[in-house]
């Protein structure tokens, strides 16, 4: 009778375990908004989880909806502005964000008041005054950046850039044959960037119309200068 008592228990032990087990692999749906300190909707926000990127961002109206594992303890979005900015998830399904605190890494680097900062354009260098359509620089040597795991996740988080996986496209450009962009890595063209350290990256510029034109036909798609450290 013992024998059987004790079974009982190691059987209702072991499915409670694969019960609870299923419970912590299945994913959980979060949504909610992310705004600025003006209440304004912030759009291209990264989501994270845990600190690493999830894939998602926040649409044009600040919104965003994710699905994580429920073994995520937090939840967080990453702004050039504001950089990582994360609430405890515990059994939250709606989590909003307001973004008070701005960093000094805007993105959008106005010229000086003389206007003689330089861009190494890889061909040689363009005077920022002198470029004809926007470009944007962005400082990605900061601590916030340390957590991404690939050069893709930290693309992730460049304004005008939209990232699919592995493939890479500058909004606003025309296309060539396909939508990659020229990526040019410390004055050098490259074929592919996958190899790159996202720790080892110091900033990254993008170009695109007049101001890609140094590049010629190969600066269609737009150009993305990665500087390394």
């Amino acid at each position: 009778m013992k024998i059987k008592y004790l079974l009982l228990v190691i059987i209702a032990f072991v499915l409670c375990s694969e019960a609870d087990a299923q419970r912590q692999s299945r994913k959980r749906t979060v949504t909610g908004t992310v705004v600025d300190s003006q209440n304004n909707p912030v759009p291209d926000a990264l989501i994270m989880a845990d600190g690493k990127g999830t894939g998602r961002k926040t649409r044009d109206d600040g919104s965003y909806k994710v699905k994580i594992k429920r073994t995520v303890d937090k939840l967080g979005v990453f702004t050039l502005f504001a950089g990582l900015v994360e609430e405890p998830v515990e059994d939250r399904t709606t989590i909003n964000f307001k973004l008070d605190n701005l960093s000094s890494n805007n993105t959008n680097v106005s010229d000086d008041e003389n206007n003689e900062g330089i861009i190494d354009a890889g061909y040689g260098v363009v005077r920022k005054k002198n470029r004809l359509s926007p470009g944007s620089r962005t400082d990605v040597s900061g601590k916030q950046y340390t957590t991404f795991n690939s050069i893709y996740e930290m693309l992730q988080t460049i304004p005008g850039v939209t990232v699919s996986g592995n493939n890479v496209t500058v909004r606003g450009t025309g296309t060539m044959g396909n939508t990659s962009p020229l990526f040019v890595v410390n004055g050098s063209v490259v074929n592919s960037i996958s190899g790159i350290d996202p720790n080892m990256v110091e900033s990254i510029d993008v170009l695109k119309g007049p101001s890609a034109s140094v590049y010629g036909v190969q600066g269609a798609n737009g150009v993305i200068l990665i500087t390394l450290k």
